[in-house]
């Protein structure tokens, strides 16, 4: 008896004793309601077994849904690598069921053997499909008009993978990396996506990047500019987008041509306090004809968290020392140079989409050996499960006045929350537990939502859904 005592009063903190369950637990009872529902409702299942270009041949294969449903899971539950995927393992039962399958990846070698199957063809193959399912959601939205924006990244890797090379790496120099090219759309969806070795300059193929981009956006979206960083200001790049009467804005690096361009400048305007504009039209070296060039300036004393750069050559000069530069180039001969850059400025947010691809999705750290593998899961994180969170998130989790959270946040308060799968009434229930009664309402106010959606992803009706077996 002594030590039964002991032993009951080792299993217990405080006054609660700790026991076990055999219950079907999950703490993704959100993922499993809102994002199951949403999937479902719009036949994603049937769109990845009509589009992703794998076929399994073996009589034990568990067919290829269940392994993209696990990379999708594995992201959205905040996992970084394919090991991750135990990270949602718990619970295993009552994900299977509200997400339609039978069976979900324990191992990280199912993923991995899985994307290593991928070769070029086939991610050409994925990315089309991939962006038609993009403007399936864009035009499920009242977009007419919209901004398209290029951008590129580094993906540092901490390996010898194939592609990975010692290139442009300002946080980490020297460390081999990937360089992919992205475009995305004021409105925050995805446009299309490449992946590129580490030492590939950002303008390399810009040209047939931008032209295959706007020639698979959908033909009633007008763009109305094209926005891109310093990296993209190439003379070619440049040529094209006049060629073909595109507005366009773009930063410029400060070089010594550049420099001494804004040494010259005397008609500053004022804007604001500390805020100064003016503009000249300038051939710099490398290009073929003047173009015009916005300069704003700001006065670090007055604008202590101001934008922009100090030339080390203006350090000295009395009159530039204490201002920070940005300049950009542009094609427009008829808007005032403030209007410009208050266009130019959102471009910002494409940084905050990289920055949301990385923290939120591990976009960047699911990489395998080989380039083509690391490529398909990008393009998968990157074109699909973002614009379907962002698809969500904007059309359903928050009204038109809302801004659109980040996906943290959406795993703190809408995807982690406790649930128990079990049956009532010899049906299949999901139990969430949930307390606030606002969070409730708002739950079933999602859900009515998705249940009105009248999106369809796949060409043909879906497959039907194994009916899960009650526990």
């Amino acid at each position: 008896m002594k030590h039964t005592k002991e032993a009951t009063r080792v299993q217990q903190v405080g006054q609660v004793q700790i026991a076990f369950t055999h219950k079907a637990l999950t703490a993704w009872g959100g993922a499993c309601a809102v994002v199951a529902k949403f999937l479902e409702r719009l036949q994603f299942r049937a769109w990845v077994e009509q589009q992703v270009p794998v076929t399994e041949c073996s009589p034990n294969a568990k067919g290829i849904y269940p392994k993209v449903l696990a990379l999708l899971l594995t992201s959205l539950t905040g996992g970084t690598r394919f090991s991750h995927v135990t990270w949602w393992g718990h619970g295993r039962t009552g994900l299977q069921a509200c997400f339609g399958v039978t069976w979900l990846p324990q191992a990280t070698s199912v993923l991995t053997r899985f994307f290593g199957k991928f070769t070029a063809g086939r991610n050409e193959q994925l990315r089309k499909a991939a962006v038609a399912l993009t403007g399936q959601l864009l035009a499920a939205t009242p977009l007419t008009e919209d901004t398209l924006i290029l951008d590129s990244t580094v993906c540092e890797r901490y390996g010898t993978q194939e592609g990975a090379c010692k290139g442009y790496n300002p946080k980490k120099p020297g460390r081999p990396s990937h360089h992919p090219l992205k475009a995305g759309l004021g409105s925050g969806y995805v446009v299309n996506l490449w992946n590129r070795r580490g030492d590939t300059h950002t303008a390399h193929r810009c040209v047939e990047f931008y032209a295959q981009t706007r020639r698979e956006l959908p033909k009633d979206l007008r763009i109305r500019w094209t926005l891109a960083d310093s990296g993209f200001a190439e003379e070619g790049f440049l040529a094209h987008l006049e060629a073909e009467g595109a507005p366009y804005i773009m930063a410029l690096r400060l070089t010594r041509y550049v420099q001494r361009a804004l040494r010259d400048l005397q008609d500053w305007r004022t804007l604001e306090r500390g805020l100064e504009v003016a503009e000249v039209t300038q051939a710099l070296s490398t290009w073929s004809r003047a173009r015009r060039l916005i300069v704003i300036r700001q006065h670090v004393p007055t604008r202590p968290h101001a934008t922009g750069k100090q030339p080390l050559l203006f350090r000295d000069l009395p009159e530039h020392r204490e201002y920070r530069y940005v300049v950009l180039v542009t094609n427009d001969t008829a808007w005032p140079p403030e209007q410009l850059w208050r266009t130019y400025r959102p471009r910002a947010k494409e940084e905050n989409a990289i920055k949301e691809l990385k923290e939120g999705y591990g976009w960047h750290e699911f990489n395998l050996h080989s380039f083509h593998g690391t490529e398909a899961a990008m393009l998968l994180l990157g074109l699909v499960c973002y614009n379907l969170v962002h698809h969500l998130n904007r059309c359903v989790l928050k009204t038109a006045e809302a801004a659109v959270v980040r996906l943290k946040t959406l795993r703190a308060h809408v995807l982690a929350i406790p649930a128990v799968y079990g049956c009532g009434g010899r049906q299949p229930i999901l139990r969430l537990g949930v307390q606030s009664l606002s969070l409730r309402a708002k739950i079933r106010y999602w859900m009515q939502r998705i249940h009105r959606l009248t999106l369809r992803l796949a060409n043909c009706n879906a497959l039907a859904l194994p009916t899960p077996a009650p526990v």
